[in-house]
């Protein structure tokens, strides 16, 4: 007597669904304001200005006021030196008394005075430099503008399906047991 056993085992399948994600992301706002620069310029023309009146003065070409105080000047000096030599001439008429011969005295002074004494020089004028002056003036002052950035960013979207698993039994598991007759 025989026994035949035959057996399935049991076989799952699994079907799958892939899960699905994707991921956008929409440009945010943006807006830029730009404030300009200003420049601000202050300027003054350059001029030069030349002083020569010193030069001028040291040549004898004098404004009027300055004449009349260096001809005042000359006439109090002369006036005193005038007065210094009057004086002098008088003391030696006063040694007269001393014995000294009048006419000989007379005649120095007369001599003295006939023939005045010039003193003769070379001067290089002008002596003193002109002033020289620069006046004017250049200003340049920034303000500065820069920019005014407002950004807005937009939410990310986002999309997700989960998969899935689908567990099934595709073949069940069995066992047969069949008697087999040897005899035939």
């Amino acid at each position: 007597m025989g026994l035949q056993i035959e057996t399935r085992p049991l076989l799952l399948g699994i079907k799958t669904q892939k899960p699905v994600q994707s991921l956008e992301q929409p440009r945010g706002e943006q807006d830029i304001r730009q404030v300009k620069a200003e420049m601000i310029i202050d300027r003054e023309w350059p001029r030069v200005i030349i002083d020569q009146y010193e030069c001028f003065a040291e040549a004898g070409l004098k404004g009027n006021l300055d004449l009349a105080r260096e001809y005042a000047e000359l006439g109090k000096r002369v006036v005193l030196e005038y007065t210094g030599r009057i004086a002098q001439e008088g003391d030696r008429f006063g040694r007269i008394e001393d014995g000294l011969p009048a006419r000989a005295i007379v005649a120095e002074i007369a001599e003295r005075n006939a023939w005045p004494e010039y003193d003769f020089n070379v001067d290089c004028i002008p002596k003193s430099r002109p002033k020289i002056e620069v006046v004017g003036h250049l200003n340049i002052d920034w303000r500065l503008g820069g920019a005014e950035i407002d950004y807005r960013p937009r939410k990310t979207i986002h999309y997700y399906q989960p998969g899935k698993a689908n567990i099934y039994v595709r073949q069940w598991n069995s066992i047969n047991i069949r008697h087999i007759d040897e005899r035939a």
